[in-house]
């Protein structure tokens, strides 16, 4: 597997972590708010904030510019 595989590999499976995580925020934000979903849609936005700046990270690498 040479670099561009990898590269590769890894800007899909981010793709695919980020497009998971806006899933799930989308599920949580649906059910009755309480102080455990307000907790746990907090830390799922936090993470997805954090897939989104290493996707854009590894897309800057592939040559893709990225608004900003």
């Amino acid at each position: 597997m040479n670099a561009n595989d990898v590269a590769r590999q890894k800007y899909l499976q981010l793709i695919n972590q980020v497009e998971d995580l806006e899933d799930e925020i989308e599920k949580v934000e649906k059910q009755p708010p309480s102080a455990s979903t307000q907790k746990k849609l907090a830390a799922l936005k936090e993470e997805l904030a954090k897939q989104r700046n290493e996707l854009t990270r590894v897309s800057d690498g592939c040559g893709t510019p990225h608004a900003h």
